[in-house]
């Protein structure tokens, strides 16, 4: 609907909560008018509140483990939720992920995943360049995934999960029945089984490296990221 309406109607709706019985009695009866003009509900101004940031993750159609990991792991940290979207350009195939949640929540989540992607990115090369060459490919993509996920375990350690209100969530699984019926469950692709002995120096290389990673979610429950690297 026009944007200007749903402001009209949303300052309505707060001036309905008036200590004032006359001014907010009059607000709500305005805000009922608008929304029967337009053919809104109340639900559909909550679900207005939700945004949305997709991001390119740079993984195929089936994504390595460590890639949602990233995903769920900025999503939990500023009370977003995330849908990954296959997409097909004509020549191959590549994935999406789209955070959406209230109060700013998608965008920072977006803002966070792109940045420690990169970050991650960055480290995992310069990880498999230390590799014997001779090693086979499955080896170094094995490894280079256990640090990976290594890496991204010693960045959760400064998350705080946020929370969301009751009401809160009502609206986030309302604004995803409306945006999406039927969403299936999607498969990452696990690239560490079979890991050997040897492996373990690349679990705790990527421990020590993600250490090396500042992740501030922000104070007071703002929804806030600063991301960089802890000076050595």
């Amino acid at each position: 609907m026009d944007s200007k309406a749903l402001d009209k109607i949303k300052k309505c709706l707060r001036l309905a909560k008036s200590s004032n019985a006359n001014e907010a009695a009059a607000a709500l009866r305005q805000a009922q008018k608008l929304m029967a003009i337009h053919g809104v509900t109340t639900d559909d101004v909550a679900m207005s509140d939700v945004g949305s940031h997709t991001a390119k993750t740079g993984a195929g159609k089936t994504p390595p483990a460590y890639v949602t990991m990233l995903g769920s792991m900025v999503a939990s940290a500023f009370g977003a939720e995330t849908v990954y979207q296959q997409v097909y350009d004509g020549e191959r195939w590549t994935l999406n992920v789209e955070f959406y949640g209230l109060n700013g929540a998608a965008e920072v989540a977006g803002y966070a995943f792109e940045v420690l992607g990169r970050q991650l990115k960055r480290d995992r090369t310069a990880y498999l360049a230390t590799l014997n060459k001779r090693l086979k490919r499955k080896t170094k993509v094995r490894r280079g995934d256990l640090y990976a996920q290594a890496w991204l375990n010693a960045v959760a350690k400064q998350v705080t999960r946020q929370h969301r209100t009751e009401a809160e969530n009502a609206i986030v699984e309302a604004y995803k029945a409306k945006r999406w019926e039927d969403l299936e469950t999607m498969k990452s692709r696990d690239n560490t089984k079979g890991m050997r002995s040897n492996d373990l120096g690349a679990i705790h290389q990527g421990y020590q490296d993600g250490k090396k990673v500042s992740f501030h979610q922000g104070v007071n429950g703002s929804r806030h990221a600063q991301i960089g690297e802890v000076a050595s």
